[in-house]
Formats: structure tokens, sequence, C-alpha cells
């Protein structure tokens, strides 16, 4: 191939190779190896050392390109022959590499680059020839010659992610070969993927200068416009992607309808209804081209966002009518493709590759009904394919499409491919393509249909014998909560948990489930005499599983008189007996609660359970030990005192008010059901009574104000508060053992995000330990004023005299009242003591106002505040200030007032018109409204001052503002 490459046949080279290939053993191999690296040493004058790269010797100098070029190969195909473990070996080449490279002969030129593509990504290559490399690289870009940039740009294309300076030295030199109208094609196909290349490596070169990235977008997207060329917009694609996901999405939403055009001609053209083949560029084999249907589908689905996303950004909605018509013709004319028979795998896979990605791109565009149902009907076809990939692919896209695009979907594989999908669950023995249908099996449940895919389910349990535990787990947890979410039929719901809980052979965890049965036949009275009956059915059997042991001991102990016509205390007490050794020392303690329970009900089986009890004295387990000494303690005190204990230790169990549903938490992002996650089972079409769930713990916002409001704050927390209002850093709180500092920072170019840095001292005489902190939000969702962000939490100890730190973020997405702010808890041990300390952490809205004196800025004048006083209350009128009398009884009120609204970064007015008067401007910011001016001013009396703001943005945002700096300075 190197012979081949380089135009000449090199003997010298082909020789070498055929040695090598023909070396029997390892050993011939490497001293082959060995000997000719001796000699190429020789040759290039290095004496066995690694040489001197900006040396040359003699006989060095004396070498022609053909020698060169030839030796060189030979490192080249050592290297990859040995695995790239001769790095080091071959390094003493680079500096006739570098020599190969500036040759102007094509072949020469051609083995230096290849060489070093193999040798760049070694940093120490990079350390001894990175400099003489890019000079060699601006010298070949700018060459006239077009196979010597094509080298180049080959060369960049491939090393440019190893070396961040080629993207620094080379980029402008890569693009002016990429926009230069006089470019061939091939050039400029070359330069788009190494201009990706560079840039990936580092996209600041772009993003660092507005106007150079305005400029060269528009120039990378201008590509696009040459139609007629689909190969150079393979070579194009790739880069705008990249620039739309990483650099600048919005610069290019404006090319949607082009991308449209090309989807749809490409998709267009090729279709031919001629039966012919055509080779052009926009098809592959009478198909359309599904590398540009693949990247064009890529770049849109970053531009369009689906319908649920936030306003703002570009969906189905914002989209012009016609390029919306030609994308959904695009999706009717991939499920025409996808249908179509293929002649061969290939083409199979070149069509299935068409139709997933426009039908995952599909839910984007509000697609009709019917052609959602042409949709699934296009999948479905796919799941008889015998090729592996496909099925699985198939039903991914089927659960997408339930999932996104709803009734439609779903109603659709319900009606018409519910058999298929059974049928492919029990003859399907790849475990992933399983998974997938077991997970749209769960899509697809709703009360119609809950019976038959549970019972498929099960059957699938019962007689597939190469299932992976993990699925069998899965697919019962799947199965319980079905049941419980859409059974009509309580009988029928009590019949097939326990049957799932009985399989003996179960390697799935079966706790969560015995344990919500138990849960909901307790809050269900209809349910008790119903599932005691069962539990007594399946007791009756040999080898049961221990599930069934677990939930018979816990609700026939507690609803035995409901059974006792079938059986007697003393049968239960004989049936538990059997199954007590042949279950876990868990199940045992519950069986031992048991006998207990059955005792209280008939206390004629007390010597049977008490021999049972002092046999177990000398249990190996000490669970069990202790609770048999202990169960024998009550029936002691009761016989001697007359007591009667068990009606007090052993009450009726009362209702569960546990709301969270365990099955939830084993379900995890797979669980696509549209059900509720606590519903209950309806009766409506059952003649028998359905159980009805415990109340689920929903977890509402109130519930979160509950526990903020619920905190106790430390004494003396105000002062600490009061200081955050109006000074960056100090003392944020002090108690004899711990004493915490903080320090307030905000950014220019995000003045609302807070940093705040706490810093906690040991100033006691022991250490502390157990220092924990937790942070407490007003509201954390439903679009809450402001979010809290933790860094970094400080050491749990914190010896004599020693600090620790603690740093948290508050970003200010709207004003809110100030007596919302974040509650910070800190618990500590100190000598012996605990002690916890709560405050508040000031999260105010005036904690945004950047101060600008750094910047030498001049503050505003008078005649200034007075103009755009005048500005609001023209604009806004009443609606846009806020009014506030305080009563104050400090002394030097002006001066102190003063002092602290320049403290809270406030611009005063210098002025001696008014007496008595402050005024003060400011700029406060948020996340989501922006910056908004304020404009506050405060009249002095004797005992009380004045204050009124007025607010870009209302009276709300101004009573915010009053409201800290009444706090503060009041």
């Amino acid at each position: 191939m190197v012979a081949n490459s380089s135009h000449n046949s090199m003997k010298g080279l082909q020789l070498f190779i055929a040695d090598l290939r023909g070396s029997l053993h390892a050993e011939d191999r490497e001293k082959r190896i060995m000997s000719e690296m001796v000699s190429i040493r020789k040759q290039f004058g290095a004496n066995n050392n690694t040489g001197n790269i900006n040396g040359h010797s003699s006989s060095t100098a004396s070498l022609s390109g053909y020698q060169r070029k030839k030796y060189i190969a030979k490192l080249a195909y050592i290297f990859i022959v040995t695995n790239t473990t001769r790095i080091s070996d071959v390094m003493f080449g680079l500096d006739q590499c570098c020599e190969l490279m500036a040759s102007v002969v094509y072949s020469e030129k051609f083995i230096a680059y290849m060489t070093l593509e193999l040798l760049y990504n070694n940093p120490s290559v990079i350390q001894q020839i990175g400099d003489r490399v890019v000079q060699q690289l601006k010298i070949d870009l700018a060459s006239t010659s077009d196979n010597m940039v094509s080298l180049a740009l080959n060369f960049l294309g491939v090393t440019g992610k190893c070396d961040s300076n080629l993207t620094r030295e080379l980029i402008h030199e890569v693009f002016q070969v990429l926009r230069s109208p006089t470019s061939a094609q091939i050039l400029k196909k070359k330069s788009a993927l190494a201009f990706l290349a560079l840039l990936r490596n580092d996209s600041s070169i772009l993003t660092q200068d507005a106007r150079r990235k305005q400029l060269w977008i528009q120039r990378i997207m201008s590509l696009l416009d040459d139609t007629t060329n689909y190969r150079l917009m393979i070579s194009v694609l790739p880069l705008i992607e990249y620039i739309a996901r990483e650099v600048d999405g919005q610069a290019c939403v404006k090319i949607i309808p082009q991308l449209s055009d090309i989807l749809f001609n490409c998709i267009s053209a090729g279709i031919k209804d001629d039966g012919t083949d055509h080779y052009d560029d926009s098809n592959y084999n009478n198909i359309p081209n599904p590398w540009i249907v693949t990247k064009v589908i890529s770049i849109l689905n970053i531009l369009i966002s689906s319908p649920s996303s936030s306003a703002g950004e570009i969906t189905f909605s914002n989209i012009d009518q016609g390029t919306l018509g030609k994308l959904r013709t695009c999706v009717t004319k991939a499920i025409e493709i996808g249908t179509r028979p293929a002649v061969d795998v290939l083409m199979r896979t070149v069509q299935n590759t068409i139709l997933f990605s426009l039908i995952n791109f599909a839910s984007k565009l509000d697609p009709s009904a019917d052609a959602i149902v042409s949709s699934v009907n296009a999948l479905c076809s796919l799941l008889t394919s015998s090729e592996t990939n496909t099925r699985y692919l198939t039903l991914d896209c089927l659960i997408k499409l339930c999932s996104v695009s709803g009734k439609n979907a779903r109603d659709e594989v319900r009606t018409h491919h519910m058999d298929q999908l059974f049928h492919l669950l029990l003859m399907e023995r790849d475990t992933s393509i399983v998974r997938k249908v077991v997970d749209l099996l769960y899509a697809l449940t709703d009360a119609s249909n809950v019976q038959s895919i549970v019972n498929a389910l099960l059957k699938y349990m019962t007689d597939s014998k190469q299932t992976h535990h993990h699925i069998r787990s899965d697919i019962a947890v799947k199965v319980a909560f079905l049941t419980e979410n859409f059974a009509t039929d309580s009988r029928w719901y009590v019949g097939v948990l326990l049957n799932l809980l009985s399989f003996s052979n179960a390697s799935f965890n079966s706790n969560d489930i015995w344990q919500r049965l138990c849960q909901i036949v307790v809050n269900n009275e209809s349910l008790h005499q119903l599932t005691c009956e069962y539990l007594l059915d399946y007791l009756a059997k040999p080898n049961i599983s221990e599930a069934i042991v677990k939930a018979g001991a816990f609700l026939l102990g507690e609803y035995v008189e409901l059974v006792i016509t079938q059986t007697s205390c003393g049968e239960l007490f004989n049936l538990f007996t059997e199954k007590y050794f042949s279950v876990s020392n868990l199940c045992r303690a519950m069986i031992l609660t048991t006998m207990m329970k059955l005792y209280k009900r008939d206390s004629q089986i007390g010597s049977a359970v008490i021999k049972f009890f002092q046999l177990e004295l000398n249990s190996l387990d000490v669970e069990l030990q202790t609770r048999s000494y202990e169960y024998l303690k009550i029936i002691q005190l009761e016989k001697v005192s007359g007591a009667r204990l068990m009606d007090v230790l052993f009450q009726p169990m009362v209702p569960f008010t546990g709301k969270r549903n365990p099955l939830l938490n084993r379900l995890g992002s797979a669980a696509l059901s549209t059900s509720n996650l606590t519903s209950t089972l309806s009766n409506e079409n059952s003649s028998s009574t359905a159980p009805t769930p415990p109340p689920t713990r929903k977890v509402k916002q109130s519930s979160q104000n509950v526990l903020y409001e619920n905190q106790r704050l430390s004494t003396d927390w105000k002062d600490g508060f009061r200081r955050m209002l109006k000074h960056k850093q100090g003392v944020f709180y002090s108690t004899p053992f711990l004493k915490i500092f903080y320090r307030l920072s905000v950014s220019p170019s995000h003045p609302e995000l807070l940093e705040v840095a706490l810093t906690y001292v040991n100033i006691s005489d022991w250490p502390i330990t157990s220092l924990l902190t937790e942070l407490i939000s007003y509201k954390t969702d439903n679009d809450p004023s402001y979010i809290v962000n933790v860094i970094n939490v400080p050491t749990t100890s914190i010896s004599v005299g020693e600090r620790a730190t603690h740093k948290l973020e508050i970003l200010t997405r709207r004003g809110s009242p100030i007596d919302q702010s974040p509650i910070l808890n800190v618990n500590f041990k100190c000598g012996g003591n605990v002690s916890s300390v709560s405050l508040k952490i000031t999260a105010a809205i005036t904690s945004t106002i950047y101060s600008a004196r750094s910047e030498e800025k001049s503050g505003v004048s008078l005649s200034q505040f007075v103009q755009r006083w005048r500005a609001l209350g023209d604009a806004l009128g009443k609606d846009g200030e806020f009014h506030r009398t305080a009563v104050i009884v400090a002394q030097d009120t002006l001066s102190h007032i003063k002092s602290s609204i320049d403290k809270m970064s406030f611009d005063i007015v210098e002025q001696t018109t008014v007496e008595n008067t402050i005024f003060a401007a400011g700029i406060v910011h948020t996340k989501i409204g922006g910056s908004s001016g304020c404009l506050m001013k405060l009249r002095c009396l004797e005992n009380e001052v004045d204050l009124t703001c007025k607010t870009t943005q209302g009276s709300y945002l101004a009573e915010l503002i009053i409201q800290c700096v009444c706090e503060a300075t009041i």
C-alpha cells in the first residue's frame, strides 16, 4: 500500500515487509526490526542516539528524497506492526520526517504527513517538532498546488484534536481555503472537515469575537446553497451541526427552511417510479442518500424543540407552513421507503436508517392522527425482521412514539398489534429486545387491557427457561404496579399478586411486592378474608416461596378470626411450624410473632407455643433468641399477674398512612406509563369490592413551605442578617464554640448570582466534630424566586483554632420578600455538647446591586435624578412607586441612613439643595426580569423617615427594595 501511494517501487521497503511477514517466530521478527533500525540510524547519522533535531550530519545531508522516503516508510511500518509500542525507538526519525515534509515532491510529502499522522497524538512528538509542523502547514495551505493543500488539510483533519496550538495558528488559513471561491470542491470538502476538527479542539477561537463568529458562520452556511453538489454538503453538514449544538444554535435557526428543502429534494430525488437505479449524489442505489438525511435530521432536531419546550424556542408553531408541509411530506415518503421490499441486507439497513430518523423527528411536527397511524403500522411491519438490530430499533422507536405522540399512537398499537407483541415476547431470545418489548407493553397498559398484558408477562416468566434474573425482577415489579394501577376486579388483583409471589424459583427481590400487597390488604377491609383464603391454599402446597410465607405470616396473624371456620389456630400453628426451618431468619422472626397472635386468639395451643419458644432459646441467631425469650416472658407475666398484655402489645393493625409506592423506586426512568403514580383500583366492572391502596404522600409545595416556616431561628439571628444586607463581609454569627464569618461577592457579568462564602472558626478549647450543614429554601419547585446551589460543604471536624469553608451560590430569578430568604442549619458537637444554629442567609433583591465605583464612573447628578424620576412617574404613575413612613429613634439619622444605603451599593446623589433628604439610584438584577432601574428618595424628619421608591418594573419591586432598606438601616 505504501509503495502504491508513493507512486514508486520502493523495493527495499517491499523486501523488509516480506521478511517480517515471512518470520515464523517473534524472536526472528524482532531481530530483523532491530537490524533495520540500526541501519536506518546509521543512514540518518544518528549514531544510535536520538539525534539533534536542529543539527544535520554530512551523511544526513547526502540522503536523497527517495532514500528518506524509504527509511521513513520503514519506521512507520515498524511503528504499526509493533502495535505502536516502538514510539520511543522511532523518535530519532522526526527530523528527517520534517525534512521530507518540506519536499516539493508529492510522494515524499505524502509519506511524511502519513507518518506524522500516526505519531502526532504523542505529546513528546508535538513538543519536539510542533513549531516546525505548524510552519510547514502554513506554507502548504498557501500553496497553489491542490495536492499540497489537500495533504495539509488531511493532516489537520486527523490530528486537529491533538494540539490546541494547531487551532490557534492555522484556523484562519483553513477558513480561507473553505471560503475561497477559487478553491476546488475537493479542497472545500477537506477544509470543512479540517475546520470541524480544529473547532472541536477549541471552540473559543470562534466565540471570542462576535463579529468574526457572525461572518464565519454565515460563510459556512452559504456552502449549502449549491444543492447540486451533495458531496460537499455531506462534508459541511457535520460542521454546521457542531456549530448549532456547541457554538450558537440561534445563528443557525435561519437555515431551517433551507435544510427542509435539502431534505425534501433528497428524498424526492431518491424515489423513482420507473424502477431504474440512479447513482447521482442525491440517492444511494435508488434510495435517498442516508448520510444527508441523517445529518439534516440531526441538525433539525437541535434547532427545533419539542412542543412542550419553554417559550422563545423554535417549535412547529414557529415554522412557516410551507416548510412544515415539506417536513411532514418527508415523513410520509420515508414511511413509503421503509415499507418497500429490499433486495439485500444493505438496502434494508439504509431504508431503516431513513425511516427511524424521520419517525423519531416527526413528533416535533405536530403530526396528524393519520400520520401517526401510518408510522405505527410501518414500524410494526419491521418487527418480523430477521435482523436483531432492526427489531431493537423498531421497538425503541415505538416506545418513543407512544410516549411523545400520546393516545393516537397507543390506541393504534393496542387495537391492531398486541398479538404481534405477545408473540414476539414469547419467541424472542435476545434479552435486550425482551426488555424493549416489556417497556412497550408497560407504556400501552390501561384498564381495558391490563389483564391480557399481565397474563402475557406472567406466562413469559413461567414458560421462559433462559430469562435473565434482572429481566424477571423488572417484569415482576411492573406486573405488581400495573395490577395496582389498573385492576378492575379485586379477586383477580389478589390472585395475580399471590401468583407472582408464589414463584418458587423467582430470582427477583420480592420484598417490595409482598409488602405493598400487605399495605393494600390492610387498608381495604373487603380484601381481608379473600386474601387470607388464598394464602391458606398456597401455604398448603409444598416448596412454596418465602414471599408467600411472609405475606401469610403477617396477614393470617392479623385476620385469623376470618378463616377460623376453615381452619383452626392449631392447624395454622402446625402449618407455620412446617415452613419455619425452610425459610430465612427474618421470616422465622415473623413466624414467631404470628405464633403469639395465634396464641392470643386460641390459648389452647399455649403449651405447643411455649415448647417451640423454649427450643428457639438455643437458636444461633440472637434476634430469634431475644424474641423467643421476650414472648415467653409475656406469657409468664400474663399467667402470673392476670394482666392482658397480649391485648395491649398485639392490637389490630391500623391502616397504613405512608403514601409513597415503593414499587415506583424500582421502575426508574424506563417507566412510560401514562397513569397516575398512585391510582386506585376501580370496581366499575366487577361485582366484588376492589382494593383501594393507602393514600399516597404527595410532596406538595405547601409541605416545603411548612418545613421552612417551622424552623426555629437562633437567638439574635437578625444581627448577622442585617449586617449581611449592607456589608459585603463580616461576622455572621458567634457562639461560645463557633464563630461564622461571611463574604459576599457578585460578578459584573452575572450580578443576579450572589456568591456566599462562609467560614466556620473553632474558638473553643476542644475540637468541633460532626459539623453538618443544611440549607432550606422557601420554595424549591413551581417556579421558585431563587435557587440555591451549594458549591462545597465544610469539613465535618475542625481542630482548635482551625477553620472550614462553606461556599454556595444564590441565583435570584425574581424579586421576593427578604423574610423568605434561605435558612442555614448548622449542627455540631464540641466538648461533649451538641449545638445547633439556625440562621437566615440574606437573599435580598438589593444584594444584586453591583457597585461601579471601582471603575471610576461618575455618579448620578441631581438633574439626572429629577429627570428620571419624572420620566418614571409619567410612564407608570402610582403603579411604579411605593411609599412608606418608618419611625426611628437613632441619633444623627441622616448620616446613618446615608452611610447604610451607600454600603448597600446605591449611588447617592451629591446635593445640598434639598435639606434632610437623600436621593439614591441603583440597578437591581434578576435572571428572569433582567436589569431594573430604581430611584429612591428618603426624607428624614425628627423621629421618622419618609421613603419613596420608583422602579421600572412597578410597585412590587419598589416595595421589596424599601423593605430591604428599612431592615438594614432602621
